[in-house]
């Protein structure tokens, strides 16, 4: 559903479309959803180049950080939108399973941390770009990769 004066999707439709990413897609791994959410120039400013472009970089960011934490998953908090913009609030936890930062062998440590995701809407609906504020810096001492 759109806003028809403004052609912005709703923010009702847009909450919903964030939660759907965390909890059917990064956390129950629905990764076909993705081309439902994602328009097809979809940009992740914050992952690899490898995983930047596209919404098969969802699903490939999704698969990547599973093989990092096996059992990571994503509690949201929060989630507010307002025009084209909506953000999440949430809380990372999983246990460190190595590959990040790339080549550091498993931890097995636990680990939780905040986070704050950006999305930018496209007129139909779906999600054209992604920014993240996450505190990794947290995460790497809690699995004793910092000191």
């Amino acid at each position: 559903m759109t806003n028809e004066a403004t052609h912005v999707p709703s923010t009702d439709a847009m909450r919903q479309t964030v939660r759907d990413l965390f909890e059917r897609v990064m956390n129950a791994g629905d990764v076909e959803l993705v081309d439902e959410l994602a328009h097809p120039e979809f940009v992740n400013h914050e992952a690899e180049p490898e995983r930047r472009h596209g919404p098969g970089a969802w699903a490939a960011t999704r698969n990547h950080l599973r093989s990092a934490f096996g059992d990571v998953t994503y509690e949201i908090l929060h989630v507010l939108a307002d025009g084209d913009l909506a953000a999440v609030h949430l809380m990372m936890r999983g246990t460190h399973e190595g590959g990040i930062p790339p080549g550091v062998p498993a931890t097995h440590r636990p680990f939780e941390a905040r986070h704050v995701h950006m999305f930018r809407f496209a007129d139909d609906g779906r999600v054209t770009e992604h920014w993240a504020v996450r505190d990794d810096l947290g995460a790497m001492r809690q699995v004793g990769l910092l000191g």
